[in-house]
């Protein structure tokens, strides 16, 4: 295993796991648990680790440069395991080695693991390290994504490691953004975000801000996840903005599920009548064992960029189906409503008795923060021809509306 070049000094030393397919309920092909290693003049310094059961993949890529019982220094960014997993092991290899966190972090730690022989340095925002013509900033960013977290900045090489922020979920040979691609590199970021950050929009628009004000300028941004950005630093930043922002296209996503096929006929008419009223349309069969269908964590992904999102359901047992109701709660947590452009909603679905899951994805979908259209149609039992033509037109009429913001 050889460790990968950032710059003079600066090395990817992480591990690959080619296997993980789910984490944080949503599906991933394979991640990366990016370390870094930086070899000062005086000192030489470790910023993060990995899942457990990682750490030969680390230590091993170390290796490669130094010996590992030369590690001084341990940065921390973050106590979630998949980040800090290594740290027992490679605290314990070396004893009294400083690690530096934030404070929140020392609480955090201690809930994880036995840290009583952990030689822990609080850090705070603006508070520097000298390696040795190799300087260190740390810049704390709580709740980006949870409130231990902090970023780290190199000023000689400009290079911010931002943990779990700018990252993607993606197992690859490929270390740097311009090997992957641009837009297959964009495309996993946006999934990362979509899944993970969207209720945090107004905290990265504000971290961003602060990361302007410490004048700093940004050469190179080494996430914990994916790839590293390179070629295409300032590409990710913006695209952090706007999808910080609800930037969205002329486009709607419609989720949906279906029992016998009604609340389907549905929602491709009112599919057909947004793309002929000039909308970009992705139409979501949610995922089931009895076929497959798309799954959330996909979804989202493609509502991050959508100025509507229609939901649809069959009533079964006064309820939204268990595939519609997953998603909801899902949509609830993710809270869209926080990004500064609001998205509109509709709902939609059959019935065979007294309705009522209709209502209940509008209520969903407003505690989501999205702004529900008046005129949801829920249906008895298969739609006719006069209510297919009425989804049309309810398509057509959110084409209009969609392309008026």
């Amino acid at each position: 295993m050889k460790a990968t070049e950032l710059a003079q000094g600066v090395y990817w030393v992480g591990a690959i796991d080619w296997n993980l397919r789910d984490y944080h309920g949503y599906t991933l092909p394979g991640t990366t648990y990016n370390a870094y290693l930086v070899v000062g003049e005086e000192k030489t310094t470790l910023i993060d680790t990995c899942y457990p059961g990682f750490e030969d993949q680390v230590l091993g890529r170390v290796a490669s440069v130094i010996d590992p019982k030369k590690i001084d220094v341990i940065i921390a960014n973050h106590i979630e395991v998949d980040h800090s997993g290594g740290l027992p092991k490679i605290a314990k290899m070396l004893p009294g080695v400083p690690i530096y966190c934030t404070e929140v972090a020392v609480k955090g730690f201690a809930r994880h693991y036995n840290t009583k022989d952990w030689n822990l340095k609080v850090v705070k925002t603006g508070e520097t390290l000298d390696l040795g013509k190799k300087t260190l900033v740390f810049l704390e960013a709580p709740m980006l994504h949870w409130p231990d977290s902090m970023f780290t900045y190199l000023a000689e090489e400009k290079i911010l490691f931002p943990n779990d922020a700018f990252g993607q979920h993606v197992a690859s040979s490929e270390r740097f953004d311009d090997e992957l691609g641009k837009d297959v590199a964009l495309g996993h970021a946006k999934k990362f975000f979509a899944n993970l950050i969207i209720p945090l929009a107004p905290k990265v628009l504000k971290k961003l801000g602060e990361v302007g004000d410490l004048g700093i300028g940004i050469r190179m941004i080494a996430p914990s996840h994916g790839v590293i950005w390179r070629s295409y630093a300032a590409d990710i930043v913006t695209s952090y903005v706007e999808w910080s922002k609800g930037v969205s296209k002329d486009k709607v996503t419609i989720v949906y599920d279906t029992m016998h096929g009604s609340t389907d006929m549905m929602a491709k008419a009112l599919a057909d009548g947004a793309m002929d009223g000039g909308l970009e349309v992705k139409v979501c069969l949610l995922k089931d064992g009895r076929y497959e269908g798309c799954h959330r964590s996909d979804i989202v992904a493609e509502m991050l960029d959508s100025k509507a999102l229609l939901v649809g359901s069959p009533t079964l047992e006064d309820e939204v189906l268990p595939t519609v109701a997953g998603f909801l709660s899902y949509l609830r947590g993710l809270r869209p409503g926080r990004l500064a452009e609001k998205k509109v909603g509709f709902a939609f679905g059959s019935h065979g008795g007294h309705g009522g899951a209709v209502d209940q994805i509008a209520g969903d979908m407003k505690k989501a923060g999205i702004e529900v259209i008046d005129g949801s149609m829920e249906v008895y039992f298969r739609p006719d021809a006069d209510e297919r033509e009425a989804c049309y037109r309810a398509g057509l009429a959110l084409a209009e509306r969609v392309k008026r913001v």
